[in-house]
């Protein structure tokens, strides 16, 4: 194994986690499939008990 620097590893995570987000922002098909991953896997679930400003 090559060993590397703490900065290099962080440079190239940096780069990563750019291009992942800038792919994912202009590629609405897959905007769209992670939004539906997230809904079916109950990450934003909508309660009509939740966050309702009756009662105030």
């Amino acid at each position: 194994m090559f060993s590397q620097s703490l900065t290099a590893q962080l440079m190239r995570m940096v780069v990563l986690l750019a291009l992942t987000l800038v792919s994912v922002h202009h590629c609405q098909p897959l905007l769209d499939s992670l939004a539906e991953h997230a809904m079916s896997g109950g990450c934003h679930q909508q309660n009509s008990n939740d966050h309702t400003l009756t009662g105030l």
